[in-house]
């Protein structure tokens, strides 16, 4: 299965790479979507949703999507403070459709 980890929003660039080394560590095969130069964004807002998505190819079994979780969840807690408040979607593929809501509650 591949995931991508799908920062072209351009959110965190950090946040993302940390995500994907995570993942690899866990033997996943994964890409990184790095922004556009021209993406535009504005971090003074307090988004819900980071800006990040994580996109599966296929739909995850549960232990696949408890380390996409695990690894979310660690990523997210390590964040300064002012930005912990954020949701990550699971999307299937391209499509909207979201499979999960990461955040840092169970």
């Amino acid at each position: 299965m591949q995931v991508i980890v799908d920062n072209s929003a351009g959110d965190d660039a950090r946040f993302a790479d940390d995500v994907a080394a995570a993942l690899r560590g866990h033997g996943l095969e994964v890409e990184v979507r790095a922004p556009a130069p021209t993406a535009m964004f504005d971090t003074a807002v307090h988004l819900v949703s980071t800006g990040l998505a994580i996109r599966v190819s296929e739909r995850p079994d549960r232990t696949t999507l408890g380390v996409i979780e695990e690894v979310v969840r660690g990523a997210l807690i390590t964040r300064p403070s002012r930005r912990r408040t954020r949701s990550v979607p699971v999307h299937l593929g391209e499509t909207a459709r979201v499979l999960e809501w990461i955040d840092l509650f169970d």
